[in-house]
């Protein structure tokens, strides 16, 4: 019986000694507390983003556009500076970016809400918002997913959200509201900083909406000139009594007349007619349902040319009225959109199609195009 303690004692002797000579290294293998330590526990980017209105691609000059605002508010106390924005397909999440904006494309399309002029208009402050302007283009070959994912790039961090679909009005081919050539899409479908429609972002009910993302005001210009003698005469402006067109089938909903045209001026010149309200910023005007809730608006029209009233059916082509000079109105022109509303302003900017019509000057406006949307500052020539 000794003998066997004996011998099991040697043996848990041999098993201690075992375990003791190789304790060293064991501690050595284990991490100090130091670097143990984690990384502290911190939310994810704290910027909150969304798209009002999903937007719908339309094609233009071989390429297909995306054109819409991505609103983001920093929930923090401290500033937080983008350094690029990517949009990615929703459906593909290891795909690479279908557009990139990097910082210096990034400026020209920031506003900073609350600030009137802000030379870092990429740092976005404590509790701060801003809109981004985003135009994002692909070759006409290729198309936009189904569904977009934004990814807001910063200095340190990245925050992928604002999932928006791309595909949400089928787009309406209509014929154009004016004849003739020398038309320039004076402040059309772009992304310029001083294009008014684009950044016409305003709040109407409490929610913010952009009525005129995609207007175009109408004009004639030769040799870069929208008229011809005294400047302050509507009827040296070319376009001034030419006749607008229904740009389809549909029925008229309000047709407007009587305010009187403007003394053409701008800035400290512009001086209205009549003084103006919410309801007289159109002057006269006229507004056709095209259906499936799309509303073509024309806007600043010659008084005592309006040829409908409201509930008047009329048919693509018909003659409406003619350009003037009423409402707000610095110099003759046709304000043509379409939007989502009846209403003035309250409705979204939807981009549309015009089924025919010829690009550019020096080719004598040989670029046919058909079933597009002529962009900004482009200058077009409709059928006779």
């Amino acid at each position: 019986m000794m003998k066997i303690i004996n011998q099991t004692f040697s043996f848990l002797t041999c098993i201690i000694l075992f375990f003791l000579s190789y304790a060293p290294s064991a501690a050595q293998s284990l991490p100090s507390n130091k670097a143990a330590a984690t990384k502290p526990f911190s939310f994810p980017l704290q910027m909150e983003m969304h798209v009002l209105f999903d937007p719908t691609s339309f094609p233009s000059g071989q390429k297909s556009f995306l054109i819409y605002e991505l609103y983001l508010t920093n929930f923090t106390t401290s500033a937080i500076s983008l350094r690029g924005i990517e949009l990615r397909d929703t459906n593909n999440e290891n795909s690479s970016p279908i557009v990139s904006f990097n910082a210096l494309e990034l400026h020209n399309m920031v506003k900073i809400l609350g600030v009137e002029d802000s030379k870092d208009n990429l740092t976005i402050g404590g509790g701060q918002s801003a809109i981004v302007f985003i135009e994002a283009r692909l070759n006409s070959s290729l198309s936009f997913p189904e569904k977009i994912t934004h990814r807001i790039i910063t200095g340190n961090d990245s925050l992928d959200g604002a999932v928006m679909v791309t595909h949400k009005t089928n787009l309406k081919t209509l014929r154009p509201p004016v004849k003739g050539t020398d038309w320039i899409a004076a402040d059309g479908p772009g992304n310029s900083v001083d294009n008014h429609h684009r950044r016409g972002v305003i709040i109407l009910n409490g929610q913010a909406v952009n009525s005129r993302r995609f207007a175009i005001d109408w004009k004639k210009v030769k040799d870069s000139l929208s008229f011809s003698g005294n400047p302050r005469d509507v009827h040296s402006y070319f376009c001034y009594s030419e006749q607008v067109f229904a740009v389809a089938d549909g029925k008229v909903i309000a047709a407007n007349d009587g305010l009187p045209d403007n003394i053409p001026g701008h800035g400290k010149e512009f001086h209205p007619a009549v003084p103006l309200t919410f309801e007289k910023l159109a002057g006269n005007k006229i507004v056709i349902d095209l259906g499936n809730g799309q509303y073509a608006h024309y806007m600043h029209l010659q008084p005592g040319s309006v040829r409908v009233k409201a509930g008047d059916h009329v048919r693509k082509g018909e003659i409406l009225g003619k350009i003037g000079n009423s409402g707000d109105a610095r110099e003759p022109h046709l304000h043509f959109e379409v939007t989502t509303s009846p209403m003035l302003l309250k409705g979204e900017g939807l981009p549309y199609l015009i089924d025919h019509y010829r690009l550019g000057v020096k080719q004598g406006f040989n670029d046919q195009r058909k079933n597009e949307l002529p962009k900004e500052k482009e200058i077009v020539a409709f059928r006779e």
